[in-house]
């Protein structure tokens, strides 16, 4: 089953080697963008509203992303304009999972090797999406980059240290102190301290420390 989903990754599309998963993406996509069209949104509210009502947990977790990146943004220094980019960003980072099937996001335990493969995939599903629907190249980059890592070990590119677009570092960050702190349907929350010094061991490892830092500074502004 896993061979069926193999994939070959072509920035800015993703090229299936399988016919029925290409086939099945193509008619997402069409069908987004035609509902977009048909309430004449722009591509993003298209893509966002679609993720607020078929996937309502994950769009809750972006939104709650977006509030989390825009204080480090702040942190950081980020002026109005690149607040607003970082915000989009964060609420962008996983639409890929608007292609991923609802069993496997909705799961009440942790996922198998193959439901993993699939949900691995939500980054390039993104990209593609942003691509497809024509949003500036920034903004898919970014989304397509938000589970790559500081040492280089994540994906979908491998990525490492400043080669990372910054906004995705910010998001990286955001994305796992709240999946840390809010309940999963396979897993409990950690409390806010223990999610804290998660990040902290894993500055440098997982995470660029100057996000680590902006976002620890975050909390003496009190929340």
């Amino acid at each position: 089953m896993q061979d069926e989903l193999s994939l070959e990754i072509l920035t800015p599309t993703v090229r299936l080697v399988n016919d029925s998963w290409a086939g099945h993406l193509q008619r997402a996509c069409a069908a987004l963008k035609a509902a977009g069209a048909s309430r004449r949104e722009d591509g993003f509210r298209a893509l966002v509203g679609r993720l607020r009502r078929t996937r309502p947990s994950t769009y809750q977790h972006c939104v709650r992303v977006a509030r989390h990146s825009h204080r480090i943004g702040r942190a950081l220094g980020f002026d109005d304009a690149r607040l607003r980019q970082l915000s989009s960003t964060a609420m962008m980072h996983d639409i890929g999972k608007v292609l991923v099937p609802e069993f496997i996001l909705s799961r009440p335990r942790r996922p198998t090797r193959f439901e993993r493969f699939v949900l691995n995939l939500h980054p390039d599903f993104g990209a593609l999406l942003a691509s497809y629907f024509d949003l500036p190249a920034e903004l898919r980059i970014r989304t397509q980059h938000h589970h790559e890592r500081w040492d280089g070990r994540g994906y979908p590119h491998r990525l490492g240290g400043e080669d990372i677009p910054l906004m995705a570092r910010v998001v990286q960050v955001a994305d796992s102190f709240d999946a840390m702190v809010t309940r999963r349907a396979y897993n409990s929350p950690r409390d806010r301290e223990d999610a804290l010094m998660e990040l902290r061991r894993e500055a440098g490892g997982q995470f660029d420390p100057r996000m680590i830092e902006a976002f620890l500074d975050t909390f003496s502004e009190g929340w």
